[in-house]
């Protein structure tokens, strides 16, 4: 660490970790930190933002910075451990029903994982949207390039640079967000009937999608730290499936990272069994502490690997632009979209190029993830306060994703239920298997600015834990 920030960082790191600066305490003012450090304003700021890019410390508007408050020691959620085996997705009616109901724009936002307004840069999208039309008023004309507008990609690939993820522009297809990615990927590499491995618990979305898809899944067990990559690989050498859909960082539900061995070594299992694995990597760019993770792609020589992603869990859900990197599938990749999706909204795709381009994305990023670690905080201490002794709950390395379990086999979908009648969303653990499993759990949004109708919503939740 050469730089006088970094060093100053360091100190302060250790000062926390040590417990000589305790949770909630408020630092010194950045004045005050510079003055009695010996170092100019820039180095204090510079260390200050650091330490709350790590998840360190947070900024309360007009208050200062404050030391992270960690949430109260909880029980972990217990995991089911079965063999995997092919079965459809007969719950496809369940997850529908329940998707339209967590996006019910009257209940208090504790079902769709999604962002609350007051934490996206509305007024700098805006200010991007406006450049880019002046830049290229004729953008709105034409259909644009299939594979995406070359400045989006071009921006893309220089963003993800910065992060350890080298990508030429030629590598990558723009899409209407992420879900269509998947589609195009799924639709390319697989046919009705196939067997598709997917993490347990899984993502409710992608489940009605392979519904969709007349797929069958394979559910690998999970634990609170990431996948069964044992089970995994027993299921690729058995050839019980020969696509893979994974998300490698801050899974959704359960908000783990893979660690890097373990990215590496299912890239090494897709290249050995020739299995495509498709990435989710929507939740990539929400952690809650230090440099981006790099995606399983970044370990993938052969291009095996699918990966997949969009703006719409950082920046702006209603954009719906997206990316793949689809690898060795490009030519079936780029077939289907020319005809599936013929275009991508050029004009969007140039704002984002220029908001990418001028940094703002990047800060926006460094200003989201500590917000985002508070929020889960908050939620987190929140469930541990109000619902019933014996809870558990999940600590995610990223994303804003709680997932809970209910005490003595308790029934989400009862609670699920009874929630609705009070104008409260969430969303049930039933939704996130085809196997029936997760019927104790349910999984609460972080997305949303902590106020006193969130924890208002969580102790009625609590109460209706313990009546169901």
């Amino acid at each position: 660490m050469n730089a006088k920030y970094l060093r100053l960082a360091a100190k302060l790191r250790g000062d926390i970790q040590q417990g000589r600066l305790a949770p909630g305490q408020r630092l010194p003012s950045i004045r005050a930190q510079a003055r009695q450090q010996g170092v100019s304003l820039t180095t204090a700021i510079k260390s200050y933002e650091w330490l709350e890019a790590q998840g360190e410390i947070v900024a309360a508007p007009k208050s200062g910075f404050f030391v992270r408050a960690r949430p109260q020691t909880a029980r972990a959620p217990r995991f089911p451990l079965f063999d995997p085996h092919a079965t459809p997705v007969d719950n496809a009616a369940l997850i529908a029903e329940v998707r339209r109901g967590a996006q019910d724009p009257a209940h208090v936002p504790l079902g769709t994982v999604m962002l609350s307004p007051a934490l996206l840069p509305l007024t700098d999208l805006q200010l991007s949207l406006a450049r880019a039309a002046r830049r290229a008023p004729q953008s709105a004309a034409g259909y644009g390039q299939l594979a995406g507008e070359p400045a989006l990609r071009q921006a893309l690939c220089r963003h993800f640079a910065e992060d350890g993820m080298a990508l030429a522009p030629e590598d990558l297809l723009i899409t209407n967000g992420c879900m269509p990615a998947l589609n195009l990927a799924l639709t390319a590499v697989s046919r009705p009937g196939d067997a598709i491995a997917v993490p347990s618990p899984c993502y409710s979305g992608q489940l009605q999608l392979l519904a969709s898809l007349g797929r069958r899944v394979v559910e690998i067990p999970c634990h609170a730290r990431g996948m069964d990559l044992g089970r995994f690989a027993a299921c690729l050498a058995a050839g019980d499936a020969r696509v893979a859909l994974l998300s490698g960082n801050h899974h959704n539900p359960l908000g783990f990272c893979l660690s890097p061995e373990d990215k590496q070594r299912v890239a090494q299992l897709a290249a050995l069994h020739r299995t495509v694995v498709i990435e989710d990597d929507v939740f990539g760019e929400c952690g809650h502490g230090g440099p981006r993770p790099l995606p399983i792609k970044a370990w993938d020589s052969d291009g095996w690997v699918i990966w997949c992603g969009s703006f719409s869990k950082t920046l702006a859900p209603g954009y719906r632009i997206g990316w793949c990197a689809p690898g060795r599938h490009l030519p079936a990749l780029a077939a289907l979209h020319l005809s599936g999706m013929l275009a991508v909204n050029t004009p969007l795709q140039l704002a984002l190029a220029d908001f990418l381009n001028r940094g703002a994305y990047r800060r926006h990023l460094r200003r989201l993830q500590p917000a985002l670690a508070a929020q889960v905080d908050r939620l987190s201490e929140a469930v541990l306060r109000h619902f019933p002794a014996g809870a558990g709950l999940a600590r995610p390395d990223g994303g804003y994703a709680v997932w809970v379990q209910l005490p003595d086999g308790q029934d989400g979908l009862a609670l699920y239920r009874a929630a609705r009648a009070r104008g409260i969303g969430l969303v049930p653990g039933a939704v996130f298997s085809a196997r029936g499993l997760y019927g104790d759990c349910l999984r609460l949004n972080a997305g949303n600015p902590w106020e006193p109708r969130i924890d208002q919503a969580v102790a009625t939740l609590g109460k209706l834990a313990r009546s169901i």
